[in-house]
């Protein structure tokens, strides 16, 4: 008897890797004229939100591409050190030869974003190889959940104490979203309105990975993810209310595949802990007092007061879904 085909044929005339790189070159090839090509004021807002809906659609659709490869351990391995050779080797060379100015510097800002990501996809599917059935991207699922609400959210989280304290390692550690100019910035670099924590890809990765191992709806998952995250994040810019990103990522992924699973009696039980250990965690976390971080000396970082003589800097309090730019912060979602 024939399988019930869960998800539409779809021919690609390239590999999966192919259209992965194809993506990485053209995002980094926006990057790299964004800074030289400034939009006239009035449209910026319009150029902005379009930006954030190619830099947030695009890398998804990369992640998926790559991971219908259903790369195998070994050769998730060999991905993971390239792109932290990639990434690494850019970001030292950057802050530690060009001091994060010049021309050189300008020219491989848009090349990080894609090293980070090539590294992401890796270290994804390498926790995949760890998944052995279907069924356990539930306590997965619930457990990412309730890690990056504690993270976030709660006045124990390390996220927003890094935000205070560091904000310079977030800069440098994930993948920006750029906004535009209305003229040319003097540093040559493209401004950021949101920073796409490496943890999103990483999780990303492993899902649609899982959905392609375990014959899931990867695609439907995806035709899902964008829209909803491309609203969570709106909401995100409109009120700068600090969100984790990794809850609609679970969220719409089991949802999705809900139908697909078939937990034992046991596997119930164990799901079930797994639940409400996560909520005694946030009900602990979120209770406590949140204790004022200052940030660490850096010279030249980046501060996180807004003025109001400055509309392109950021406000005090930012939250985890935004990142710096050069000299400054401006906000945006992650």
């Amino acid at each position: 008897m024939e399988r019930k085909q869960l998800e539409p044929e779809i021919s690609y005339k390239r590999s999966g890797y192919a259209d992965f790189a194809l993506i990485l070159g053209v995002l980094a090839l926006i990057r790299f004229l964004l800074p030289r090509i400034p939009v006239p004021f009035s449209i910026k807002p319009v150029i902005d939100v379009l930006l954030t809906v190619v830099f947030l659609a695009f890398p998804l659709i990369a992640i998926y591409r790559a991971m219908s490869e259903q790369p195998k351990p070994k050769h998730a391995l060999y991905i993971f050190l390239a792109g932290v050779m990639i990434h690494g080797g850019l970001v030292a060379l950057d802050l530690l030869v060009f001091k994060g100015q010049g021309v050189a510097s300008s020219l491989l800002a848009p090349l990080k974003p894609a090293g980070l990501q090539v590294w992401c996809i890796g270290l994804g599917a390498l926790v995949a190889a760890l998944i052995s059935d279907r069924n356990i991207l539930i306590p997965i699922g619930i457990f990412l959940i309730g890690y990056d609400i504690f993270l976030v959210l709660t006045p124990l989280g390390f996220t927003q104490k890094l935000m205070q304290a560091a904000p310079d390692i977030l800069k440098q550690g994930g993948m920006s979203i750029p906004a535009s100019s209305t003229v040319l910035p003097t540093s040559g670099k493209a401004e950021i309105s949101g920073i796409v924590g490496p943890a999103d890809l990483v999780f990303l990765g492993t899902f649609f990975l899982a959905m392609f191992r375990f014959d899931m709806k990867p695609y439907t998952t995806l035709r899902v993810m964008i829209p909803v995250l491309l609203c969570y994040l709106l909401f995100v810019m409109l009120t700068g209310i600090a969100l984790p990103a990794l809850v609609p990522i679970g969220v719409v992924t089991l949802l999705v595949n809900w139908r697909m699973f078939n937990m034992t009696k046991d596997e119930k039980v164990s799901t079930l802990v797994v639940a409400v250990i996560v909520a005694l965690i946030l009900g602990y976390s979120a209770t406590r007092p949140r204790r004022p971080v200052g940030p660490l000396p850096s010279a030249g970082g980046p501060e996180f007061r807004k003025s109001a003589r400055s509309p392109d800097s950021a406000s005090e309090g930012q939250r985890p879904l935004s990142a710096p730019r050069d000299g400054q912060s401006t906000q945006g979602p992650r």
